[in-house]
């Protein structure tokens, strides 16, 4: 049976909506580890090791993290750094992860559309996220979904809408859920 691990970018899921739910349904899954960063690194200290074994010990990895300003937020950020190091993630020695199936789980609080140039966000999500892939593509890890969900935002100052987002955290959990299945069935 394929063990799949995630990696929660939130740097405080006590204080979201979208991203706590959804770790809460993936994580009731058959073979399925969650490591919430902000839970077991809140000094930010990461156990390198530790991390690395999980990595190593999984068939499948998802990173579920909230777009913080067009990229993850800074615990998942040092995580890489930390982990993702030479002769690990790359490097002449550097193949643990090559070929590791991967998944993106992504939430943001915007629309879509003002991932455009012109708009809010002045440029297409895959422009920003082309940096934040830079560790996966070093890993040469096997990038097999990047699953995004927009308008995740329930702050009602802010234009948010809880019924919204309920709805929205259902059905973006169902496609990671799809995208894991047929994954691990391949």
């Amino acid at each position: 049976m394929s063990k799949v691990v995630i990696i929660s970018g939130h740097p405080n899921l006590n204080e979201s909506m979208a991203n706590s739910k959804i770790i809460q349904i993936l994580g009731a899954l058959n073979n399925t580890h969650v490591r919430c960063l902000d839970d077991l690194y809140p000094d930010y200290k990461i156990d390198i090791p530790a991390e690395q074994a999980a990595l190593i010990d999984a068939d499948l990895i998802i990173f579920q993290f909230p777009l913080y300003w067009s990229t993850y937020p800074a615990i998942m950020k040092k995580w890489f750094d930390d982990v993702f190091t030479y002769n690990f993630a790359f490097g002449p020695e550097g193949d643990k992860l090559k070929n590791k199936k991967v998944i993106l789980s992504i939430t943001a609080g915007a629309t879509a559309e003002s991932y455009s140039e012109g708009d809010f966000n002045f440029m297409p999500l895959d422009d920003y996220l082309e940096s934040a892939l830079h560790p996966l593509k070093a890993a040469q890890v096997d990038l097999v979904d990047s699953i995004v969900t927009f308008n995740m935002n329930s702050d009602t100052n802010e234009g948010g809408n809880v019924d919204t987002v309920n709805r929205l955290v259902v059905e973006h959990a169902d496609r990671v859920k799809a995208a894991i299945s047929h994954t691990i069935n391949r």
